[in-house]
């Protein structure tokens, strides 16, 4: 199990790749998971989603990335979002690029499945796709969608999410997208849930000192 993290200690981004949680109010550990979906000139529908080792260097990574953002059982889902990224080196000149083409009317979501659109249930977590539409001029500009629930979800069985291109109606295969850029382009995935905490042992209280004689 991955340390906890608790208020006043929580100075950077949660590690997904730990699976690293924040205790935010007692009783309650919160989870942030990011990966992120590299789409490149191999055209395709569906991607799987990475989550990226610590280990950047990509000829020295003891820890290997993990494939697959599977939210587990038991998870109580309140929010899912998904950006296609602007692939420019130098983001301060020219005009924002993702470098990916696909067919007018498809869209782009990231689900549990193909079928699963813009919902939070006890089986299905997914973005939206009508947030993400390819633009009639076929060329997918960098930009971002957000689904989330008041009420959050607990979820009955584990889900794994991947990046999905539908057709028009959101919850069928739409056509194959392809990207220009170098390396291909990444679409970042995040998941945000909370689980319930265990109940502290005995060094989360004061236990009286048994005196021996």
């Amino acid at each position: 199990m991955a340390k906890k993290i608790y208020p006043g200690n929580w100075v950077t981004q949660l590690s997904s790749y730990q699976g690293q949680p924040v205790v935010a109010v007692p009783g309650r550990t919160y989870h942030h998971v990011v990966g992120y979906a590299t789409i490149t000139s191999t055209g395709a529908a569906s991607w799987d989603v990475t989550i990226p080792s610590p280990d950047m260097r990509g000829d020295d990574k003891p820890r290997p990335d993990i494939t697959g953002l599977t939210v587990p059982i038991g998870a109580n889902v309140y929010h899912v979002g998904i950006r296609v990224c602007d692939t420019r080196k130098d983001r301060g000149a020219g005009t924002a690029t993702t470098g990916l083409t696909g067919t007018a009317t498809n869209r782009i979501k990231a689900a549990s499945a193909i079928g699963d659109d813009g919902e939070i249930t006890a089986t299905k977590v997914s973005t939206s796709s009508a947030d993400l539409p390819i633009a009639a001029s076929e060329t997918i500009a960098p930009t971002g969608a957000v689904y989330g629930k008041v009420t959050p979800v607990t979820l009955t069985s584990a889900v794994t999410l991947k990046v999905w291109s539908t057709n028009a109606t959101g919850t069928a295969a739409g056509a194959n997208i392809t990207s220009s850029a170098t390396g291909g382009t990444p679409v970042i995935v995040e998941v945000a849930y909370y689980t319930e905490d265990v109940c502290p042992d005995t060094d989360g209280t004061f236990i009286p000192f048994i005196t021996e004689t």
